[in-house]
């Protein structure tokens, strides 16, 4: 084969390469990073389940006292989110009102124990850490089994964490700004709603997202008041639901 030959058939291997990742791309929302980036190649080779459907979920993260604000939020609107438990920030309070709150439908996924630095660890220590926290939750009357999400501490995601993660059966959901193509993938993005969220960009967000059966993550830090917005997020809330997007619980 000749040179011009060579060329001409890898420039036509590098055009298909990008027009099929351009169609396949999710949505991104917000900055671009490093993981979003990262995420966003890997799921354009994802195979998308026949059965998806344009669904949405909120994680709030560290188990704090605002973890009150996020059920008044969904009282009011009639969802149920899924809580990132961090045992070592848990008081009694907050830790009993948690295990009720599964009882009647909220999820519960790990956060690590005590918000430790998953980025510099082993997998083997990741799994530790995992194990130490499913036992604490255990030993306090959660129903573990039903706990197959990991919300990465830091919105770290190394080769180890991600083994560990797998190892243990669950999937993980880190800090790309992304919308998921579907439920079944293993690593999930999410989009962080705060206070200088804007609502127009939400709106559009999830319309795409329904046109896409795409499966998007709304993500809070509650306890961190110069961060978390109520009225934001029960906005955004509002808005998946009056674009038909259905609301699950991991």
């Amino acid at each position: 084969m000749s040179k011009k030959k060579v060329i001409l058939l890898i420039f036509g291997l590098f055009f298909t390469l990008v027009t099929f990742l351009y169609f396949r791309r999710p949505i991104i929302t917000g900055k671009l990073t490093q993981q979003t980036i990262y995420l966003s190649i890997l799921n354009s080779f994802h195979i998308k389940d026949k059965h998806a459907e344009a669904c949405f979920m909120l994680i709030d993260d560290d188990s704090g006292p605002g973890i009150f604000k996020i059920r008044d939020i969904c009282e009011r609107v009639g969802v149920k989110a899924t809580f990132a438990v961090v045992p070592a920030f848990l008081d009694s309070t907050r830790c009993d009102s948690l295990r009720k709150w599964q009882q009647e439908g909220y999820g519960i996924a790990l956060h690590s124990y005590d918000h430790g630095r998953w980025k510099d660890w082993t997998k083997e220590e990741v799994e530790s850490d995992i194990d130490r926290s499913l036992l604490f939750l255990r030993d306090r009357g959660f129903e573990t089994d039903r706990i197959n999400l990991v919300v990465t501490p830091g919105f770290n995601n190394t080769r180890a964490i991600r083994s560990a993660i797998a190892s243990k059966g669950m999937k993980m959901v880190m800090g790309a700004n992304i919308v998921n193509p579907d439920t079944t993938t293993f690593q999930m993005g999410r989009l962080f709603v705060r206070k200088d969220t804007e609502m127009g960009d939400v709106l559009k967000i999830l319309m795409k997202t329904n046109a896409e059966k795409g499966f998007i993550i709304f993500g809070s830090h509650s306890s961190i008041c110069n961060d978390f917005s109520a009225d934001k997020m029960e906005k955004c809330i509002q808005l998946a639901k009056k674009v038909e997007l259905r609301q699950i619980v991991f």
